[in-house]
């Protein structure tokens, strides 16, 4: 065999074995290749089942209440509904939203622990400051990872504001007092009594509470009309014979009052301080009242000629602005969304201003045809009584109308009721009711002591 044919031979030899191994190295690769590929696969699908799983709602069938059902205060709605799912349904909740989607009252609760759940309930619509318009009913089905929701839309009729009785604080003797409740339909019945000395009250409609404030040694209290018991009190600071608190009143779910120190203190229905004005040293504040994101408040100075009317932030405390006024003012009282009516007694007149909280300006609507004022009352800002001496005068703003009402004896309290425009004056241990726009008496009623304050109670 000659040596080009044994080297022939080698080199096919030695071709096939490098293509063999070649071929297994790539095989080996190829199957490696398909391996991932498999794996791969195999993720990806099972990836989808778990999205397939998870993007699979619950069935949630709602059959009542249906869409654009009305209801009204004191109304039950029945919730019924069928709800169904591919695995263990572990809670079901029920909520009533308003259109801001937060509940408006407490959310109901069910442990399922089954695919399968037959859902009826009932929502009682006792809250009575639900406000006329669209709500949700919210129905969430959760599993052990995830929820769902779904929803029906429902209206909801207010209830009608109504007043519920007249509340007078009466003096039996020097330091002890009753409180008494006439019903629209009854005699007067007695709540509770209390002692210390007196200063004003103020009535609390949403959640039934009577405040009493005392002026020298006497705190602020909480009464609940419903239970007839104290619920908080925040003790006054003695130091006779000098008064600790100066001024009362509730607004925006608040209680306010001023001190001796030259504060305004807040606080809200639980009795938690909710307002703490900055300090003022040169004077008192007798009069305040709540707007918007605001407390405005009249400061009396101790030793100026100058009123001050102090606008404060509100809950923080601070100045937003202040103005200087000349006389005594008697009464606030909201205007408008950006303004409030200012009663004051000017020094050979009395006349209401109203005051621009945006634009810092008092503009005089009107001056009065009587020399001074002892107090006045409103309802919004439609009627206003005022008392000039022994005179009540009826002013409309809107029309710019004063007129002489009443003549009455010295010194009386007087209320008014908005909705059946009845006007209550009191006098010694005698209420007397009026309706407008007549001046003769419909009603007459009588204490067994002297009455020192008035206060309406409506039912919202």
């Amino acid at each position: 065999m000659s040596y080009f044919y044994q080297y022939s031979i080698f080199y096919m030899n030695s071709c096939f074995a490098f293509f063999r191994s070649f071929l297994l190295m790539n095989l080996m690769k190829l199957h490696y290749c398909f391996f991932i590929l498999f794996a791969f696969l195999a993720q990806l699908v099972n990836s989808c089942k778990e999205a397939d799983n998870h993007a699979t709602p619950p069935v949630i069938s709602i059959n009542t209440p249906y869409p654009k059902q009305i209801f009204s205060y004191g109304d039950t709605i029945f919730v019924k509904a069928g709800i169904s799912h591919f695995r263990n349904i572990v809670t079901i909740k029920v909520s009533l939203m308003n259109n801001l989607y937060s509940p408006v009252l407490p959310v109901l609760n069910f442990e399922v622990n089954n695919v399968d759940f037959q859902l009826n309930a009932y929502i009682v619509l006792d809250e009575i400051r639900l406000k006329n318009g669209n709500y949700f009913l919210q129905i969430k089905v959760s599993d052990q990872e995830y929820s769902w929701n779904e929803w029906v839309d429902i209206q909801i009729i207010e209830a009608e504001r109504k007043l519920v009785s007249l509340i007078a604080v009466t003096q039996k003797q020097f330091n002890q007092f009753q409180v008494f409740e006439l019903p629209s339909d009854a005699g007067f019945s007695e709540l509770f009594s209390f002692q210390g000395d007196f200063l004003g009250s103020a009535l609390n409609p949403i959640r039934n509470l009577l405040y009493i404030a005392g002026s020298v040694y006497s705190g602020l209290v909480a009464w609940d009309l419903n239970k007839k018991i104290l619920i908080w009190n925040i003790p006054a600071v003695l130091n006779p014979p000098q008064p600790w608190y100066y001024g009362l009143y509730f607004g925006n779910n608040d209680v306010f009052v001023s001190n001796r120190e030259g504060y305004i203190n807040g606080y809200d229905n639980d009795g938690n301080a909710s307002f703490r004005s900055q300090k003022f040293e040169n004077g008192i504040f007798k009069k305040f009242i709540r707007h918007q994101s605001k407390l405005i408040s009249v400061l009396e100075p101790f030793n100026q000629q100058f009123t001050e009317m102090v606008v404060f932030n509100f809950p923080g405390g601070t100045v937003f602005r202040s103005m200087q006024i000349t006389g005594q003012v008697v009464h606030l009282s909201h205007f408008s969304d950006k303004s409030v009516m200012v009663f004051v007694n000017e020094p050979m007149s009395a006349a209401v201003y109203e005051y621009s909280i945006d634009e810092h300006t008092l503009v005089k609507l009107k001056t009065f045809p009587f020399e001074s004022m002892e107090s006045v009352i409103n309802s919004e800002n439609e009627h206003f009584f005022i008392l000039s001496g022994n005179e009540i005068w009826w002013y409309r703003p809107d029309l710019s109308s004063a007129t002489h009402f009443l003549t009455v004896p010295t010194p009386v309290i007087l209320a008014f009721d908005d909705l059946d425009n009845y006007l209550f004056v009191a006098f010694g241990k005698n209420i007397t009711t009026y309706r407008l726009p007549f001046s003769h008496p419909v009603q007459n009623h009588e204490l067994p002591y002297e009455i020192v304050s008035l206060n309406l109670r409506y039912n919202k």
